[in-house]
């Protein structure tokens, strides 16, 4: 170690480092519902530091036959982590899981041609890089432009699924603190600032804007130190709820009144029967299969004919339930909070508070609508 340079001395502990994702995964395999995608990315990562061993350890030219084989490898592992965060907020059976894999697929398939540059081509490109010199470098500069697009895109397609399933948390959820995701979720967004960052490096690069001549070699350790955090954020101890709701008749509804009145019905007999409300964690997929209802048609009877969420047709249970127990006996707050999963004896005070008053206001309403 004494003899080592700085350089190398990184390069042990980026992979390291990259140790970590893999013990993790095989302790937490069974209780992770993405963990084949998550595996297969935890186990390429490393791969995407070969060219940084070759030129820190400046191993021979027979090993050069290394250099751009894994190239795809950002591409690819963004679609495996794509696919493991869709698993996370979407039922798998409202979506084609082949398609979420194409980008990756096709950076892999586009990279066959390197197979066959020339060994003379691939030292070069090693120990001096590319810069400018489009008519030489054309094909690399069009490939990695092409692979940061498209890791551009299914970034942006993460973060709005991510986006869409916490707006809609309260419809498919009750203790909707449970299911969201911790703030570590938001490094995803770095993706972004990644993919384009590369995809204007590399415009610059071609053009001889840029005299940063291992700047192939950078954004593969930048690729592969992101990928590390991301899986490490995907492995996290939480609870998970893939959202079974089909977002677009949730938002653009097409059911007849009959059939809403009748889901609801079901769902109403299936609380009391069940005793559902007192489950800390209600999930909309599980209640709406003991109530023998389609979750996208419980969820849009509760917003049209109740003006509620799941969350709030559920509360409204735990809150008469809250009632009747403080009413008829001696228990404290606190308990009653704990047992029905509110967050503290404050939250619970004053949601009390204002569904007797909402309650007390519909009473009012509807006497003076007899009268």
């Amino acid at each position: 170690m004494a003899n080592m340079t700085f350089y190398q001395t990184a390069i042990l502990i980026a992979l390291a480092i990259g140790f970590i994702p893999v013990m993790l995964i095989w302790a937490r395999f069974d209780g992770l519902p993405h963990r084949r995608e998550l595996l297969i990315a935890v186990m390429l990562c490393p791969l995407m530091l070969t060219e940084n061993a070759l030129r820190a350890f400046e191993l021979g030219p027979g090993w050069h036959f290394l250099v751009m084989l894994f190239y795809p490898l950002p591409a690819l592992i963004t679609s495996l982590l794509c696919l493991a965060i869709t698993r996370l907020v979407l039922d798998m059976k409202k979506i084609a899981v082949n398609m979420l894999l194409v980008p990756g697929a096709v950076a892999v398939l586009a990279s066959i041609p390197f197979w066959w540059f020339s060994a003379d081509y691939k030292s070069a490109l090693l120990e001096q890089g590319a810069i400018g010199e489009v008519t030489q470098h054309g094909v690399l500069y069009g490939y990695m432009l092409l692979c940061q697009l498209a890791m551009l895109w299914q970034a942006f397609n993460v973060e709005s699924r991510i986006r869409e399933y916490t707006m809609g948390l309260s419809d498919q959820v009750v203790d909707t603190h449970l299911y969201r995701f911790s703030a570590g979720f938001k490094a995803f967004a770095s993706l972004v600032t990644l993919a384009f960052c590369g995809a204007v490096i590399t415009l610059l690069v071609a053009l001889d804007l840029l005299p940063l001549q291992h700047w192939l070699i950078v954004l593969q350790g930048c690729y592969y130190l992101l990928f590390v955090v991301l899986t490490l954020v995907l492995m996290e101890k939480r609870r998970y709820a893939p959202s079974p709701l089909d977002y677009n008749k949730l938002h653009a509804p097409d059911y007849d009144e009959s059939t809403l009145r009748e889901a609801l019905t079901r769902a109403e007999q299936a609380m009391l029967k069940h005793k559902a409300y007192k489950r800390i964690g209600l999930r909309l997929k599980d209640f709406a299969r003991l109530a023998d209802v389609d979750p996208t048609v419980l969820a849009v009877a509760s917003r049209s004919l109740l003006k509620r969420n799941f969350r709030a047709f559920v509360y409204h249970y735990r809150l008469e339930y809250a009632k009747r127990i403080l009413m008829r006996s001696n228990v404290r707050v606190s308990d009653v909070a704990k047992r029905l999963g509110f967050d503290s004896e404050r939250f619970l005070s004053d949601l009390f508070v204002k569904y007797v008053h909402k309650m007390a206001k519909d009473g009012h309403k509807q006497e003076q609508d007899r009268l």
